[in-house]
């Protein structure tokens, strides 16, 4: 017959040793050690075949990764078709001159490799997680994706068909008119920077299979950099770069977009209409530095205590304190030329005046306050140990050396980053967040039932543009 023992009795169970157990039990929570010094990977600059290849040096490293980094973004699309760079770099594994799109999809599954792509305004990357054993025939599958796209005129019809059915969801669910009438009201309707990266349902809709030969032929045929992250003890480097340079011809250059910020002389809210919308969705912020900012990290440190984490002001408040939302948020974004800063929620209609004001008092006390010691302290060994985290694999160590080719940036940048969180005092986020937020020049969208808040909205004294559709 077996017998169970109570939960209260437990603790004066015996141990193997014959210790009671209530013996083995810690009265106080221990506390983490200090943060060990962290320095980044060996990086390797080479220049092969007319191009360059970065690379980190990862010893004993079973896996790999390995990225082209091409001048190929948003900024480089002909006015009318934004979406284009998109479009053509999410056709470069369906199909090639040597590989139909199954046959390419096979020869990646068959390598034990994981095809990786990405576009942001001014770059793309092409890359491919791969053992490291197996990395010359993962880039010479690179090289055949980005050097000899098919792109036939069957592939591009069915992928812009997949392009056209995933905007029209993306554009029936709230918040991605918000967004469009954010960044348009902050940086112009002229800009590219005031449209949304990968465009609209009406700007894809232009995009032929010849605009995508073109932009191809004019902004992805150049040598761009290749980023490697791997055991290079294990790598012929100069034969991966002759497998991805050889015979790149096309201009490499940047793009001469200049950002134009629109900052309005008070806060203003601009109201997107959403009828029967049981929620709000709220975006607000201003233009913010670029990556290039010497004040990157206390920008970051302070913005994580103000919306960076489950912990921080703006979601206690909205969500713990005055339950307007499930989740409310703060960050800034640095791209080369400029950055933006965001609060984002969605609230329940019947709050969105009050979570409108609540949010803007959290910004204008971050603004004028800075940041607490204790709440400091805290967010700092948050952020310390999130570093390591991120670079646990080949492709995280290799995003970061694509940061630094993209924004020019020294090899060592993230060795200097991570001792500048360890170095970094309250007072320098305290500066920081009296330099770098602006909250008497917040633009505020809503997107949300106007019938519903529109009065809240002015009663509550905010003066509202009404945007049409």
């Amino acid at each position: 017959m077996s017998t169970t023992t109570p939960a209260g009795d437990r603790a004066t169970d015996a141990a193997p040793d014959g210790t009671s157990s209530a013996a083995l039990l810690v009265a106080e929570r221990p506390f983490g050690a200090g943060p060990r010094p962290y320095t980044f990977p060996e990086v390797r600059r080479v220049r092969v075949a007319g191009g360059e290849i970065v690379a980190a040096h990862l010893p004993g490293r079973a896996m790999a990764w390995a990225g082209l980094v091409l001048e190929a973004g948003a900024l480089h699309e002909p006015p009318g078709l934004e979406g284009l760079s998109r479009a053509t770099g999410g056709l470069l594994d369906e199909g090639t001159e040597n590989y139909s799109a199954d046959e390419f999809a096979l020869a990646v599954e068959g390598m034990g490799a994981r095809w990786t792509w990405g576009h942001e305004w001014e770059t793309q990357s092409i890359g491919v997680d791969v053992p490291v054993a197996r990395l010359a025939d993962g880039v010479d599958l690179l090289a055949e994706a980005v050097r000899r796209p098919a792109f036939t005129d069957q592939d591009v019809e069915r992928f812009l068909a997949d392009i056209a059915s995933s905007l029209k969801h993306q554009w029936a669910q709230p918040g991605t008119r918000a967004l469009e009438t954010y960044r348009r009201a902050l940086f112009g309707p002229d800009s590219r920077y005031g449209s949304l990266l990968d465009g609209t349902p009406t700007s894809n809709a232009g995009v032929t299979a010849e605009h995508i030969r073109d932009f191809h032929a004019r902004r992805m045929t150049s040598a761009g950099t290749l980023v490697v992250a791997a055991d290079l003890d294990a790598v012929d480097l100069a034969a991966l770069g002759r497998a991805v340079f050889d015979g790149a011809s096309g201009p490499d250059g940047r793009a001469d977009a200049s950002p134009a910020p629109q900052d309005p002389a008070g806060v203003r809210v601009l109201l997107v209409d959403r009828p029967g919308a049981v929620q709000s969705v709220l975006r607000m912020g201003h233009t913010a530095p670029p990556r290039s900012t010497p004040d990157l990290v206390a920008i970051d440190l302070f913005a994580e205590v103000l919306g960076g984490s489950f912990t921080s002001r703006l979601n206690h408040q909205l969500r713990e304190v005055k339950g307007y939302t499930y989740g409310a948020g703060a960050s800034f974004a640095h791209g080369r030329r400029v950055g933006t800063f965001t609060v984002a929620a969605s609230v329940h209609t019947e709050v969105t005046a009050d979570a409108v004001a609540d949010a803007l008092t959290e910004v204008r006390r971050m603004h004028e306050h800075g940041v607490t010691e204790e709440e400091f302290g805290t967010t700092k060994t948050h952020v310390l140990g999130s570093v390591p985290i991120r670079l646990q694999t080949p492709r995280g160590i290799g995003g970061r050396v694509r940061e630094a080719v993209v924004h020019g940036l020294p090899d060592d940048h993230v060795t200097r980053q991570y001792a500048e969180i360890v170095a970094a005092e309250p007072a320098e986020a305290t500066r920081a967040a009296a330099t770098y937020l602006r909250p008497d020049a917040l633009t505020v969208v809503v997107e949300g039932d106007a019938a519903k808040v529109l009065p809240d909205l002015e009663a509550a004294g905010f003066d509202v543009t009404r945007v049409a559709d």
